[in-house]
């Protein structure tokens, strides 16, 4: 079942960190569609809720050096 989710983001500077988050798409399993827009402070992350929860996709942007600090 695909789930989407708007993750308020802390520590985005320049359009390469949006480019770095947008890559979760490449490495999580799960991950159907990210877009970040670092203007915004938002990544977008659309995601197979069968294969991947909320809490994984948020361990990986704190690996990336950035954090979650809220969602829509």
């Amino acid at each position: 079942m695909a789930k989407t989710i708007t993750l308020k983001i802390q520590g985005m500077e320049c359009p390469n960190c949006a480019m770095i988050l947008e890559g979760i798409e490449d490495k999580l399993a799960g991950v159907l569609f990210a877009e970040a827009s670092y203007r915004k402070e938002v990544l977008v992350v659309e995601y197979d809720g069968s294969i991947l929860n909320l809490e994984q996709i948020k361990a990986e942007v704190k690996r990336l050096g950035y954090e979650v600090t809220g969602s829509e």
